[in-house]
């Protein structure tokens, strides 16, 4: 909780695997971090929906979330990742924020996520489109959840558009 209170212009924070992390350090990290723009949290077993809410409603300009091994977190904490999106939108005119600080979610992985289904995660898909499942570079990362093979985000969608535009 220190980190929230005292850090309040840090960007950057890797957590992984740090086994005491739970929602009330993270979501106190989300509320007074607000600049955080990268979170690894993998491994980290006790969040839950709670903590990537926070996260989502209050670090405007997160581009990267590592939630690999997260097994508590489920379809809620994704809808209110790409909910989170829609609303950023309508700050989007300010001119003194950069290109990149508009961009949101570049980066999630959400490996070993059991709980989640396929609309939620294409939700978020649809939402931040520097979000892809490309196969030489993925920034949406799902290994180990099987349930999750329907999901196509933007570079996969054009590919299969592109493939049936050739074929006819």
């Amino acid at each position: 909780m220190a980190i929230g209170y005292n850090c309040s212009e840090l960007q950057y924070l890797n957590l992984g695997w740090c086994e005491n992390v739970g929602d009330l350090g993270v979501t106190s990290l989300a509320y007074g971090c607000p600049d955080l723009k990268a979170l690894d949290l993998c491994g980290c077993v006790l969040i839950t929906d709670e903590s990537v809410i926070a996260l989502a409603t209050r670090c405007r300009y997160l581009q990267s979330l590592g939630l690999y091994y997260c097994q508590n977190i489920t379809d809620r904490a994704m809808y209110s990742l790409a909910q989170s999106r829609l609303k950023k939108q309508y700050e989007r005119w300010d001119p003194m924020k950069s290109r990149s600080e508009e961009d949101g979610l570049r980066n999630l992985n959400i490996s070993q996520c059991t709980a989640l289904t396929p609309p939620a995660v294409q939700a978020v898909c649809d939402s931040f489109p520097a979000l892809h499942t490309c196969p030489d570079r993925h920034s949406l990362i799902i290994s180990g959840c099987l349930n999750l093979t329907s999901v196509h985000c933007a570079c996969a969608v054009q590919a299969h558009r592109a493939a049936s535009t050739y074929a006819n």
